[in-house]
């Protein structure tokens, strides 16, 4: 059964928070500096710890009865502490009623998804790659007539699971159009889009459609050949006083017509503390 999720990818398909060690060609990081500047993010309000309810269901895609199955509810808490920022999810009531396999099963599936909640800035997470523009330099960012930058974004560790981006930029707008990406697992590429709105003047992720292959194996594990898939993600952001916050994702995976997966997650019961 496949078993693949996309918040990994989805959270513009980048994970990883440490301090900036990697080489980076100066114009390449003025871009990204620019585009954080144009891009909403909660922690900017001045916010330092937030806490919040998060429900999640999903269908019930074998019995093919389109019924949603409830999992446990989580607890999210996000805290900056002097610019370390911590992302964590813990079981609502007594996870002791659940085996320690499905524990670890629901947290690893569920772990990324606080990226989407409090989002890391770009400079965040292309920390640990080295970053250049695609031609030789890279443009003025008002320079008339260019109306598209390209960034490459490289590994710099063979412990990072996605080895490179590749970054289409509108700069007119100041915003990631589309993003591919190379993995050291399967699937090996994926193509990812995405639509925007506006939070207070800045740009949020509305929806975000990805494409990749993989390969399927027969009983007898043997190859059958690659596979096309489909995952489109929708958020929808709600206002809670001075911030504004996902509140609900919509995550559907396909393979041709066929739904593969279908999660749903709510945010709600949000405390927050400036």
């Amino acid at each position: 059964m496949l078993n693949f999720r996309l918040p990994a990818l989805i959270s513009f398909c980048l994970i990883g928070m440490y301090l900036n060690n990697a080489w980076a060609q100066p114009g390449a990081d003025e871009i990204l500096i620019q585009l954080d500047k144009n891009y909403y993010y909660p922690q900017q309000t001045g916010l330092s710890k937030l806490r919040a309810r998060v429900s999640w269901e999903q269908l019930d895609v074998a019995s093919d009865s389109g019924i949603f199955l409830r999992n446990p509810d989580f607890i999210f808490s996000w805290m900056d502490n002097g610019g370390v920022e911590t992302r964590d999810f813990k079981i609502v009531g007594d996870s002791d009623k659940y085996s320690e396999e499905r524990k670890l099963e629901l947290e690893s599936q569920i772990k990324n998804y606080g990226e989407l909640i409090i989002p890391l800035t770009l400079m965040q997470k292309f920390s640990r790659y080295s970053r250049s523009c695609y031609s030789s330099k890279c443009s003025e960012l008002t320079k008339l007539g260019k109306k598209k930058e390209r960034l490459i974004l490289s590994a710099d560790s063979d412990d990072e699971s996605v080895t490179s981006y590749f970054l289409v930029i509108d700069k007119k707008d100041m915003k990631i159009e589309k993003i591919r990406l190379k993995q050291q697992s399967a699937p090996y590429k994926v193509n990812c889009t995405f639509r925007y709105e506006k939070l207070d003047g800045k740009w949020a992720i509305a929806e975000s459609k990805s494409r990749f292959t993989m390969g399927e194996l027969d009983s007898q594990e043997k190859s059958t050949g690659e596979l096309a898939y489909q995952e489109k993600s929708t958020y929808r952001y709600k206002k809670f006083e001075e911030i504004w916050l996902v509140h609900r994702i919509d995550q559907v995976l396909k393979q041709g017509n066929k739904i593969v997966q279908f999660h749903r997650f709510k945010i709600t019961d949000v405390h927050k503390t400036f």
